[in-house]
């Protein structure tokens, strides 16, 4: 998951609860700038989420076999 925002605390705090293991990338050092404290805490006692700070995505890569044909 990456962002910072509660949309993607949430969708965080969702997917945890179904995967086995959900990595929260977000640029800054923190989410106290930009997520309710109440989610914050979520994520912090789920063990299964975690976060990686100071990052950004340069690249993906991948196919499109698993994307149904239009």
């Amino acid at each position: 998951m990456v962002g910072d925002a509660n949309s993607a605390g949430q969708a965080a705090v969702f997917l945890a609860e179904h995967v086995e293991q959900v990595w929260l990338l977000i640029r800054g050092d923190d989410l106290s700038k930009s997520m309710s404290r109440y989610l914050i805490r979520r994520i912090e006692q789920m063990d299964n989420i975690e976060l990686l700070c100071n990052t950004e995505i340069s690249q993906f890569q991948g196919d499109d076999s698993s994307v149904p044909s239009r």
